[in-house]
């Protein structure tokens, strides 16, 4: 850095002497050119200027090898953006509606294989603190009960328990009507006809709920029978 400079300097006074030089030199021409020691003054000149030039390639020779000896500079170092907190998983969130789902229309059995799923890949989660504090219920209440499955249910194994569901379901909806239990009749219609809209059972329960509705509001307004003793 100091050898830099210090050629950097020389090489700024070297080119103030010449252009003062050359101009002091025209000057004496134009004086008087047959002074004897313009001759002299010439000669000095010309000695400075060959210092000057040698001074140049010195400093132009030291530029170049201090260029090559430099090194690359390294690659700045990039660090990862820091991931943005990720919402809720959507599979959480699909296995958590369908276990309510299978709840609601007491199919234990797909119930358990969500939740199992749901307490084993999302552990730590509020819908698994949720699903463990119900899941030996669940478990109870799954066909076969209390028999633990160490394969998880195929999809088509899934579709087949869901149709049976479905029928046992609209099998107790029929139950119920038969019964007068209208409010239970509608509530069990309304799970079918929200969960599974294009099931065959929902569409011959769309037929009927008026009718369920309707008793089942004449049902709760009624007043309550009095026993006599």
């Amino acid at each position: 850095m100091r050898t830099r400079v210090t050629f950097q300097g020389a090489l700024c006074l070297g080119a103030l002497l010449a252009v003062v030089g050359g101009s002091a030199i025209g000057v004496l021409h134009l004086l008087d050119p047959d002074m004897e020691i313009l001759k002299r003054i010439e000669s000095g000149y010309r000695h400075m200027i060959i210092g000057f030039l040698f001074l140049t390639l010195f400093a132009v020779a030291s530029a170049l090898l201090d260029a090559l000896s430099k090194k690359p500079a390294p690659a700045p170092v990039v660090e990862p953006a820091a991931r943005a907190a990720e919402p809720a998983p959507a599979r959480l969130a699909g296995l958590y509606h369908e276990m309510k789902t299978y709840v609601d229309l007491e199919m234990w059995e797909l119930a358990i294989e969500k939740a199992d799923l749901i307490v084993k890949d999302f552990a730590g989660t509020r819908e698994a603190d949720l699903v463990s504090r119900n899941l030996n219920e669940l478990r109870w209440k799954a066909e076969p009960k209390f028999v633990v499955r160490h394969e998880p249910i195929s999809a088509d194994q899934e579709k087949q328990l869901r149709e049976k569901g479905l029928a046992s379901m609209y099998q107790h909806v029929k139950t119920y009507m038969d019964l007068e239990m209208w409010e239970l009749a509608r509530q069990k219609a309304i799970s079918i006809m929200k969960s599974f809209p294009e099931s065959a059972e929902a569409v011959d329960l769309m037929k009927v709920f008026d009718m369920i509705e309707k008793n089942a509001l004449a049902a709760a307004s009624a007043p309550a029978k009095v026993e006599e003793p």
